[in-house]
């Protein structure tokens, strides 16, 4: 009989999490094909290009969402996960931050390093916190809702108007957004201000309708379209 304990995972906790571990050395290799081998800049050229950066992520989320609670609670998981990613943003991102910032004031670092160092923050940020939730207990939907809510968020434009606010160097809010690609490549050309409030209130909007609309009403609605299909077929 095979038996189970925190320091020897049965055949259990490799069937209880399988798609936990698929998904986790997946996210892992999809972000060293972010890192080491597409282009890494800033400039987002193609909404394909986009679309593939953001995959590490997604992917690290689904594996979060697939952990088994009971398995993550009897190998104390929230002792060892969650320590280990403050760690890596206090030891990791905190000095290398300053580190790239002080090479800009010696000028041997341009501000796109200072950029893209600063951008995998946000990725980090939301897996760590869907990572919380799910040790905390959080529900499988739950931990895709907030996932997917985030994702949204960080692709909404609110950080560009954020901080085109806080510049103290511009006379107001720019009347082209042509440093926002990630606007550029989903509207097909370089968003005015207009357009970037239009862009922003929609994928705040759509972010709340991720977190709040009650999960019958997507099933519900997802049965009425196939049988729409399956009628007119």
């Amino acid at each position: 009989m095979v038996t189970s304990s925190p320091t020897c995972p049965s055949a259990s906790f490799w069937r209880d999490n399988r798609v936990t571990l698929l998904a986790g050395a997946l996210a892992v290799a999809l972000a060293g094909l972010v890192r080491f081998v597409i282009p890494y800049e800033r400039e987002i050229t193609s909404l394909w290009m986009l679309l593939v950066k953001l995959t590490p992520q997604l992917t690290a989320c689904v594996a979060v969402a697939w952990l088994d609670v009971a398995w993550a609670r009897r190998l104390r998981l929230h002792l060892v996960a969650l320590p280990a990613i403050f760690l890596g943003f206090l030891c990791y991102f905190v000095p290398k931050t300053f580190m790239t910032a002080l090479d800009m004031v010696d000028g041997t670092a341009a501000f796109e390093d200072l950029y893209l160092h600063v951008i995998v923050f946000v990725p980090f940020m939301i897996v760590g916190l869907a990572l919380s939730y799910r040790l905390g207990g959080g529900s499988r939907e739950g931990v895709l809702r907030i996932g997917a809510a985030m994702t949204v968020l960080q692709m909404s434009g609110l950080e560009d108007l954020v901080a085109v606010t806080m510049n103290s160097r511009l006379n107001g809010i720019p009347e082209v957004w042509d440093w926002a690609h990630h606007m550029t490549v989903r509207l097909g050309h370089v968003a005015t201000r207009n357009e970037a409030y239009a862009f922003i209130a929609a994928h705040v909007l759509l972010a709340v309708l991720v977190l709040f609309v009650p999960g019958r009403a997507v099933r519900a609605l997802g049965r009425r379209l196939r049988g729409r299909r399956a009628t007119s077929s």
